[in-house]
């Protein structure tokens, strides 16, 4: 469980732009369970990838964003979003990678890029920082969200 207090102060930031103030409500709006809520507003508590990017797209705002890694709010969504295997797959392919091949680059363990290609898993937000990072694209890009690979 990663804590951050960035990402606490970001997330208190976008919910208080919201109408309501009933955290209840808030949570409901956003899609999120009110413990799950009540993690992030109360303790800073980092989600799970999913939920990371549930929250960006409600907010429209990127990934990085979202956690106070970047001030930058601009962000543009594809017209057309990829899914993450989809991406990785194009990725892999455009940079003739093999899993094992990055799996050694990112010192991820090659069976556990074969389950998210395999099984649609989601990887965890660091392990998608080392992804972006070793791909030259950025988190967002990588997620499918942006056609952007630049980082925001």
């Amino acid at each position: 469980m990663s804590i951050s207090i960035a990402f606490q102060k970001r997330f208190i930031e976008l919910v208080g732009e919201l109408p309501t103030e009933k955290k209840t409500v808030c949570a409901e709006k956003l899609g999120i369970t009110y413990v799950t809520f009540s993690k992030i507003y109360n303790y800073g508590i980092i989600p799970k990838t999913g939920t990371l990017i549930k929250l960006a797209d409600f907010f429209n705002v990127s990934v990085k964003y979202l956690l106070n890694e970047s001030d930058d709010e601009y962000f543009e969504r594809s017209s057309a979003p990829k899914t993450f295997q989809a991406r990785l797959r194009e990725l892999l392919a455009e940079k003739n990678l093999t899993i094992y091949a990055l799996a050694e680059k990112t010192h991820i363990h090659r069976n556990n890029i074969a389950q998210w290609l395999k099984n649609s898993y989601i990887p965890s937000y660091d392990e998608l920082v080392l992804l972006a990072d070793c791909l030259t694209v950025s988190v967002d890009y990588l997620l499918g969200r942006t056609d952007d690979r630049n980082e925001y």
